[in-house]
Formats: C-alpha cells, structure tokens, sequence
C-alpha cells in the first residue's frame, strides 16, 4: 500500500512537474516544499557551513564522534537542475547514521544558470576537500544525477592520481546522458518519476550543445579501471535500470568488488523515501557495506 501510494504521489507531483514546468526555479521551489512536507532531518542530527566553503555543508550527529569515524561525500541528484540541502539533507542524514559517520554534503551549481562542466566541477573540488578532512574511511556517494557525478569523480581522481574513496556508493545513477539503455523503453509505464523526455530536458538544460558522451556527463563511457568496493542500489521498475545493471556488469568483468541490490517495483532513488520498508532495507546494506 505504501509503495503504490508513493508511487501515486510522485506521478502527480514531481514527475508532473519535471514534464510540464518551464521554469527551472519554480521546479526547485515546489520539489522542495514537497520533500519539506514528507521528510524531516533526523532528530539529534544537524547541518553546518564549512567554514570559507559556501557549498559545502556538515551533516553530523549533535553527539561527538571520533576523529576516525568515517566521512561521506554525498551528490545529491536532481537533473542537475533541482535539488540541495532542502530536498537531500534528510537523507543524508540517514545515510551517516548508516555509515557511522559525518557527511559532507556538496551543493553544486545547478543549471540551467550554470551549465557543464560546472557541477563536475564543483563535485571534484569538493571531493578534494572531503580527502582534506578525513581521518578515517573515506567514502563517496550519489544519488540519480549525483550518482553519475560521484562516479565521474571516482574515475577522474583515479585518472589523476588523486586519493581515491575507500567505498563507492551509487543509488539509481545516472549514467548515459546519450540515453541508450533498453529500460528508457521498456521501464516506461513503470517508472513515476522520470521519462526519456524528461531525461531529455535534464540534459538539455544541463549540456546545452555539449557532447552527452563526454565521460564528465557519461562516466558508463570511461574506460572503467577497477574501482573502489562499489554498492549500487536501483529499481528494476525504474528508466534507469540499464545504467546500473550495464555498469554493474563492467564493473564485475574488471575485477571490481560491486554489491548490487536491485528491488522490484520501487521508485526511482527509492532509498529516499523514508517511509517504505525498501528504503530501510537499502540502508541495513549501506551499513553492512560500510562495516565490511
């Protein structure tokens, strides 16, 4: 019941509105005072400026932890047009208790005001700032568009010889802006928050006339040299279910170590939701991946 009625809620709100609304700006006001009604920042949990970093932000239990204690890079998603503390910090929230650590939390440029490469950009600055501050395991996170972020930034540090995350944890990523994958046609009716069009206008406002297969945009396109430990959590109902089972398949035939737990009939970044059974599964195997 609760999965269906979610399922309900997010074809007459955000999958609405991501078709429809023409202005950018008036999408981010009404996902957030969505994601305000219906999620709510962990109690004993808080969020802090880092200091000299506009962008960044701490999200850390009021309780002290160890200096050691693990710290997350968390790419929030959103098209690369909505999204932020408003709409992620909730989660990011859970996520740190799952991992038994802080989070830092990157909000990125979005655009279409601010088109690619700038939220690359801001990830990987940001993602050299979490390697600065950690003192213990070092992980790196993302959901849908942060997702492919987080990948990207994985494999641009590795190709750098920059500190690489010890764990990679991606939640329905987006991975192929070129939107090849099989399930954009066959996850169709399933999927109630994103469509192939929808997908589209996300990488219009986001690339412009940019190439989609840039490995910036595209990471499923690197060359995929053996990552992290990498969990990769999906919907199988989800137009983004190719992405992750397409690198899921790579990055198993390179030698990665890569849990997959795909969940049937869920939303899109379902982990999100709070209130479905499935989320609270997603992060007992974030937690069990942390701990390994």
């Amino acid at each position: 019941m609760l999965t269906a009625m979610t399922h309900f809620l997010l074809r007459r709100t955000v999958k609405k509105w991501f078709d429809t609304d023409t202005d950018p700006a008036a999408t981010r006001r009404k996902i957030a005072r969505f994601i305000g009604l219906t999620d709510r920042l962990p109690r004993g949990w808080s969020v802090t400026p880092v200091e000299g970093q506009p962008r960044l932000h701490m999200i850390a239990p009021d309780a002290p932890l160890p200096p050691e204690a693990p710290l997350t890079l968390y790419l929030h998603g959103g098209g690369y047009y909505v999204g932020g503390l408003a709409t992620h910090a909730a989660f990011a929230a859970r996520l740190g208790r799952a991992s038994g650590g802080r989070v830092l939390f990157a909000d990125y440029r979005l655009a279409p005001e601010h088109r690619f490469p700038a939220a690359f950009d801001d990830a990987l600055d940001a993602w050299l700032k979490a390697a600065g501050m950690a003192h213990g395991p070092l992980i790196l996170a993302g959901d849908s568009a942060g997702g492919g972020l987080a990948l990207a930034v994985c494999q641009a540090a590795r190709h750098a010889h920059l500190p690489d995350p010890d764990r990679l944890i991606l939640l329905s990523p987006w991975l192929d802006m070129t939107l090849s994958g099989d399930s954009l046609s066959a996850n169709a009716a399933t999927d109630s928050m994103l469509s192939r069009e929808i997908l589209g206008k996300m990488r219009a406002l986001y690339l412009g006339d940019q190439d989609p297969a840039d490995r910036r945009a595209s990471p499923l396109f690197d060359t995929l040299a053996p990552l992290p430990p990498t969990l990769v959590i999906y919907s199988q109902s989800e137009v983004l279910r190719d992405d992750a089972t397409r690198l899921v398949e790579r990055l198993r035939a390179n030698g990665t170590a890569v849990t997959a737990l795909p969940v049937a009939d869920m939303p899109h970044v379902f982990p999100l939701f709070a209130t479905l059974p499935a989320a609270a599964g997603a992060l007992k195997a974030i937690e069990k991946f942390c701990a390994a």
